[in-house]
């Protein structure tokens, strides 16, 4: 993904992104805002984004282009301190950052404790069984070998000489993402893929 890709504008993004982000309603807390190009969005609908991420950088990127909340907070801090929400964005791969079945899991359980009646979350993932090589089902086997999930990746992104430290992102397909959210407390109401992309809108129990 070239920089301009976090920065893209509403009408350049993939239809299903912009369809999945139909569903978007009320109070709204985007995960992992990265440049801040949907809470951007999410204002100019005049809903109210509490954009966080992990990067100094990407909180003062997200300040400079106008988001009016934006917060330094890691994944593993959020808590009923910033109230509850409607809408809960996960995009860009950020349904992932649990990084392990145990830990989205998790997540997803502790989404439901800060959301409202009838919320959504609003999510994307890759599907790691698409356009696949033999190094990358030699890597799916070594993940089931390990009893992790085949889609469970090691990355880093790195940018002009930058780097974030290295950290774990689940991908998966649309059956396991069934799988995933059962007993959390949500269920789908709207899938969509695009190639090895999946979108996915859940919504509260």
């Amino acid at each position: 993904m070239g920089a301009e890709w976090f920065f893209a504008d509403h009408d350049d993004w993939a239809e299903p992104e912009r369809s999945a982000f139909e569903y978007v309603q009320g109070r709204v807390l985007d995960i992992g805002a990265g440049a801040g190009r949907h809470s951007l969005v999410v204002q100019r609908r005049q809903l109210e984004p509490v954009a966080i991420d992990i990067s100094p950088g990407a909180v003062d990127v997200c300040r400079r282009r106008g988001v009016r909340d934006a917060r330094l907070l890691p994944l593993a801090e959020i808590d009923d301190s910033l109230g509850t929400f409607d809408t809960v964005l996960l995009l860009c791969g950020n349904f992932g950052l649990g990084g392990c079945e145990a830990e989205t899991i998790a997540l997803l359980e502790k989404l439901h404790a800060l959301t409202n009646p009838g919320a959504r979350i609003v999510l994307d993932t890759v599907d790691p069984y698409v356009d696949l090589d033999d190094a990358d089902v030699a890597y799916l086997d070594r993940n089931r070998v390990r009893g992790r999930m085949p889609g469970q990746v090691r990355i880093r992104i790195q940018y002009a000489g930058l780097a974030t430290p290295w950290f774990d992102l689940l991908c998966v397909s649309l059956l396991e993402l069934e799988a995933l959210i059962e007993g959390t407390g949500w269920h789908s109401v709207w899938l969509r893929e695009d190639g090895a992309d999946v979108y996915a809108v859940l919504e509260k129990d």
